[in-house]
């Protein structure tokens, strides 16, 4: 039941750069590899999406591999709110039998351009379930006849109306192809970069991904191009479960120093960007030692030691934060604020024309933090470890998070000590996606990684506790770019009272 699928069509791209003298002579580009978090799973990890198109599956793993190189990808089409379910209409009347005519013609079938919702669940031809849609959590969608599931899904779902059901087997060529040994290569010792590790995610020149199959005592690499179920006969089931809408754009919440704030690109119909609307704060605090527990509770010192000079969101998202943060930054004198941006790296996701007067960042490699061209000052500091952040009190206008909020293991004391450094009327800004490295996430987080809204509410409640009255305002945005079809990008914000 491990053996999961991968949608590499979806996957976003994560730069690896090289160190000098190093050119994997396929140009490798690396990505995290995604897991569910089930134990044994030793690599990073996150929850996405499901279904691969097969044309551009080249990348997942080999159907030979052992379960823990497989990735469960959860849907994000669905996480959007805005991927809210269309039903098929119904006539009814005294005139029975033109009624029946009526509804007949009204019912809306899947056809190619629709944006649809299903439910499924897919199955080796021994029974063995490699994925499906988690029961109780959203659907997953995909545009038809857009390349983005496997053939035979694609064409499976043409003519069903909502509430239809359907089981499927599909060929190899239906799916991922047959395997090809040619697409298992060995990379020689002098072309491999440090910090290449077996089972990550890696692109080539040609835009294929593979994976990093093993790394030889010579220091070779062995990587392997096939889709992870290539060569399989799969089987399965599916409901269509409604059409997607359109989002409405368009997003007030409160910014620096009580302002008014419009977020252009914020989905207003989407379920984040609804959770705080009416606060349903919980008596007291709400969790427990369990919920922080996480899979790997080594010493993060040794899990961040190398420097990842990678981008752990695609593209979109780092766009749309960073559309986010000019819109937050431009309510403060242009020039005289001051930021601080916690668990960075070698990015801070800022606009690229920031005018901030100061931009302190920490965070746990200082190799990375060095790297920081936005930073006026950095300091490598494990919050985990020791949650006392080295700064006065009310220096800092906005204080920043992207996608690190999941490895908190303290977040009590250190949303108190983002309180404390934190200018009266300034701005938390906490943002999150459905990424992360599985093993170092805390539990109640990997729990359900598409669960947006219960992310949102979860990073509110750290918020609304620490310290209790201390936070107002607190907002939730979805952001997402491209809902279903890049990372989603959600946002939890608070002005300090």
């Amino acid at each position: 039941s491990d053996r999961k699928l991968c949608r590499p069509v979806m996957l976003s791209q994560r730069v690896l750069v090289l160190p000098n003298g190093a050119s994997l002579r396929t140009a490798l580009t690396s990505l995290p590899l995604l897991g569910s978090g089930s134990a044994g799973a030793s690599q990073p990890g996150s929850s996405t999406r499901h279904l691969v198109s097969r044309a551009a599956s080249g990348g997942a793993s080999s159907t030979a591999r052992p379960p823990q190189y497989c990735r469960r990808i959860v849907a994000a089409a669905a996480a959007v709110g805005a991927a809210s379910l269309v039903s098929s209409q119904r006539s009814s009347g005294p005139r029975r039998g033109f009624a029946l005519m009526a509804e007949a013609a009204e019912v809306r079938v899947a056809k190619e351009g629709d944006e649809v919702l299903v439910r499924y669940l897919g199955r080796l031809q021994d029974g063995t379930v490699f994925d499906a849609t988690e029961e109780g959590g959203e659907p997953f969608g995909f545009k038809v006849g857009a390349g983005e599931v496997v053939p035979g899904f694609d064409l499976a779902v043409r003519g069903l109306a909502v509430g239809k059901k359907i089981t499927v087997t599909l060929t190899p060529e239906e799916a991922y192809g047959q395997r090809r040994e040619d697409w298992v290569v060995t990379v020689p010792a002098a072309s491999v970069p440090s910090g290449l590790r077996e089972g990550m995610q890696v692109r080539l020149s040609s835009g294929a991904k593979a994976t990093v199959m093993d790394i030889n005592d010579d220091g070779s690499a062995v990587i392997d191009s096939n889709p992870m179920l290539a060569g399989e006969t799969l089987v399965f089931d599916i409901e269509l479960v409604g059409f997607k809408q359109l989002p409405k754009m368009g997003v007030e919440i409160v910014g620096w120093g009580g302002k008014l704030v419009q977020v252009p690109k914020g989905i207003a119909n989407s379920r984040v960007s609804q959770v705080f609307t009416t606060p349903k704060w919980p008596s007291a605090w709400p969790y427990t030692d369990r919920d922080f527990k996480r899979q790997d509770e080594s010493n993060d010192a040794n899990f961040y030691d190398s420097p990842r000079i990678v981008a752990h969101i695609d593209d979109g998202a780092i766009g749309a934060i960073r559309d986010f943060y000019a819109v937050q930054f431009a309510q403060a004198p242009q020039g005289e604020y001051s930021a601080l941006d916690i668990c960075s790296s070698w990015i801070s996701h800022y606009p690229k024309d920031l005018k901030a007067k100061r931009v302190a960042v920490t965070g746990m490699n200082d190799a990375e933090l060095a790297r920081n061209t936005q930073a006026t000052e950095h300091v490598a500091k494990d919050l985990n470890l020791d949650p006392i952040m080295p700064y006065g009190d009310n220096e800092f206008d906005f204080v920043t998070n992207v996608v690190s909020v999941d490895y908190l293991s303290r977040p009590g004391e250190i949303f108190k000590e983002m309180h404390r450094v934190m200018k009266p009327g300034g701005v938390a800004i906490m943002s999150f996606s459905n990424r992360c490295f599985a093993s170092k996430a805390i539990a109640m987080w990997v729990a359900n990684m598409s669960d947006g809204p219960g992310h949102c509410q979860i990073v509110g409640n750290y918020f609304h506790f620490n310290p209790e009255g201390g936070w107002k305002e607190i907002s939730s945005v979805d952001i997402s770019p491209d809902p279903g079809r890049s990372d989603p990008m959600w946002v939890v914000t608070a002005v300090k009272a």
